[in-house]
């Protein structure tokens, strides 16, 4: 269940939780604990998403799990290269060097991305940091690795980052990638304290004037 309308999480998230809940046929209350993107990404959409979440879990007494949003893409991109080939996006396959990275870009403003790195096993390289694109960036990765890069801000980039070792997935970003950390979160009790948690917005949020004042 994936919902494509800008601007319309508010309105929409806690009726297709509901119609989820009733198409698998559970309750809230069955569920172990309640999974939520950790950012970055939009101010917006991470305090509907974070909002929700916490309401959840204080109502039927649930743990809360936060994941980093480019930790999901990168697993978003793992989904993809093992379903279109089951063999080459094996970590262990000989079609793949070891050295070979994946590297999520969520688009920002202009030429800025937020980014991160990570191996085909999801473990973190490089922490999450908000980087403007120009035609030097990546280029020691580049020389030395594969590197997959993937997310939303794939496109605008494109044109920069063309290497012989570029490889370049663009997907939006989906909650299927969530699965994988959130589970180990679970199994380790890795929570977050549900009174003091905020997302990571990794900029300060900068409010627009309205063209509707002029």
């Amino acid at each position: 269940m994936h919902l494509q309308e800008p601007r319309m999480q508010a309105k929409l998230l806690i009726p297709l939780l509901q119609q989820l809940l009733q198409k698998e046929q559970i309750s809230i209350n069955q569920c172990d604990a309640i999974a939520v993107s950790a950012g970055p990404g939009s101010y917006t959409g991470l305090r509907v998403g974070v909002s929700s979440a916490k309401g959840l879990c204080f109502g039927c007494d649930k743990p809360l799990i936060a994941i980093n949003s480019l930790q999901v893409m990168a697993q978003n991109c793992m989904d993809t290269l093992q379903a279109e080939h089951p063999t080459f996006a094996s970590p262990s396959s000989t079609s793949l060097a070891p050295e070979t990275i994946i590297i999520p870009l969520m688009d920002a403003r202009r030429m800025e991305v937020y980014t991160a790195q990570y191996t085909l096993t999801g473990e973190e390289i490089l922490p999450t940091e908000a980087k403007i694109i120009d035609a030097e960036s990546f280029r020691e990765e580049l020389v030395s690795k594969k590197v997959f890069f993937t997310g939303d801000g794939v496109e605008k980039c494109r044109s920069l980052l063309e290497h012989p070792n570029a490889r370049f997935i663009p997907l939006m970003p989906s909650a299927e990638g969530m699965r994988c950390a959130a589970h180990r979160a679970y199994q380790e009790k890795k929570f977050v304290d549900l009174a003091y948690f905020e997302p990571n917005y990794l900029k300060n949020f900068v409010a627009g004037i309205s063209r509707k004042s002029f």
